[in-house]
């Protein structure tokens, strides 16, 4: 076993406990091991929590009484690491190749302007991706497996307490790096599996929270010329998952955006509309970019 890698990994989890157990035996597998485990359990209860100590003795463990949510876990476990770099994955995902943070080191030691590297997610049911140097400037990156140089996380207000995510946390993240000047990069080197057929974005609660997070990213960010685009934006969201049979839930999502902003007014900081449409004009380039890239896997 070579000498730990200087990157901690950050697992943030609600009501998953046999999952976590999973994720970190196989973060434990890496060769080498990451210098730090943060593992964040919301609505803890205490039982998972004494599991994992007994389990995992050198594992931090942070807590929550009440739902922080993902975003809000992993921000108590960024502003805990002691180490450079930092994994951030979920209690259902896990690196693939065994070298995975020795990779990270390296990347972030060569591109000393980038905050975060996209790793490459394969779900359930997928088939295998091949692991590639390929490494592409994107305008976002996956909540599920990223690294993030903590310095550069720091510079930001970072992520919000948000129970349900969907739609905020890593578009709100994302922006807060653009406006700094640090880059994201996704990295063909770095992959990731996430344990999830994706049926849960059915949900009813995942419908309501990504209008009502939508519509409040929009208000953290976007300067009052630019709130006639959010509207806009909006009732995209809500078409479409009228389109797609998500109706459950659309009424409700509406109806909490203007709490939401109220709630969440102290951390609105927009940014100039010039920032603005550069940062969504390179969001929609990259979305036309990855829909011919599908286009011509299908063959």
């Amino acid at each position: 076993m070579a000498d730990k890698a200087p990157v901690a990994v950050v697992i943030p989890t609600y009501n998953r406990g046999s999952a976590v157990v999973s994720v970190l035996g196989k973060v434990l597998a890496c060769d080498p091991q990451p210098a730090e485990i943060w593992v964040h359990i919301d609505q803890n209860d205490g039982a998972l929590e004494r599991h994992l100590m007994e389990r995992f003795p050198g594992v931090h463990i942070l807590t929550s009484a009440g739902r922080l949510g993902p975003g809000g876990g992993r921000h108590r476990c960024l502003l805990a690491c002691s180490a450079p770099y930092a994994v951030s994955l979920d209690d259902d995902s896990w690196p693939v190749d065994a070298d995975f943070f020795a990779i990270v080191v390296r990347l972030f030691l060569e591109h000393r302007g980038t905050a975060i590297f996209s790793a490459h997610v394969q779900h359930r049911g997928e088939p295998d991706s091949l692991r590639t140097d390929a490494l592409r400037r994107v305008p976002n990156f996956i909540g599920c497996g990223h690294a993030i140089r903590l310095a550069a996380y720091r510079e930001v207000r970072g992520y919000l307490p948000v129970p349900v995510s969907y739609e905020i946390e890593e578009a709100d993240l994302s922006l807060q790096l653009f406006r700094t000047e640090w880059t994201i990069y996704e990295s063909g080197e770095l992959r990731v599996f996430h344990d999830t057929d994706l049926v849960h974005h059915k949900s009813a609660e995942i419908t309501s929270a990504g209008i009502t997070n939508l519509a409040l990213n929009a208000f953290l960010h976007y300067p009052l010329l630019a709130w006639g685009w959010a509207s806009v934006q909006v009732a995209g969201k809500v078409a479409y998952c009228a389109r797609m049979g998500r109706v459950s839930g659309i009424a409700q999502g509406v109806l909490r955006i203007p709490g939401a902003c109220w709630r969440n007014r102290r951390f609105r900081r927009p940014v100039s509309l010039r920032t603005l449409i550069s940062y969504l004009t390179f969001r929609r380039t990259d979305q036309v970019f990855r829909r011919k890239a599908a286009a011509r896997a299908r063959g």
